[in-house]
């Protein structure tokens, strides 16, 4: 996984920068904990306990991450339907446009356990304690 991190000193902002593909992961980690190293502490520490194939959820406020046989999976909650864990496309009302599609880029995000473990203990090095 290609990551940038970024710090602007105009702002005094701590940025993480990832590919496209990966934008629900970006926005999972800047919005769902403050720039600081140790608000990642308790996150790193649970995946880094998890057993192989354990299945595990963290429910943010805007996002959860699911990992699921040592893969991630980061989704926006409104994307989350059942407790079964699986997505649910809202329906549109039938007067709409048919052409009309739920716009699901940017709310999902898919990587390796390991890669997400490299990318958490990186930014934790970068961003100040």
């Amino acid at each position: 996984m290609e990551y940038d991190f970024i710090y602007d000193r105009d702002s005094r902002r701590y940025r993480l920068k990832l590919a496209t593909e990966q934008a629900a992961l970006q926005q999972f980690l800047l919005d769902e904990f403050a720039h600081r190293a140790s608000a990642y502490q308790p996150l790193l520490n649970q995946l880094k306990a998890l057993k192989p194939y354990q299945d595990w959820q963290y429910q943010g406020r805007e996002f959860s991450l699911l990992v699921q046989q040592q893969e991630v999976r980061v989704c926006h909650n409104s994307l989350l339907a059942t407790e079964s864990g699986e997505l649910a496309v809202q329906l549109l009302p039938e007067e709409l446009d048919d052409d009309l599609q739920l716009d699901e880029s940017g709310l999902s995000s898919e990587c390796g356990l390991a890669d997400l473990l490299l990318l958490l203990q990186a930014w934790q090095e970068f961003l100040p304690a």
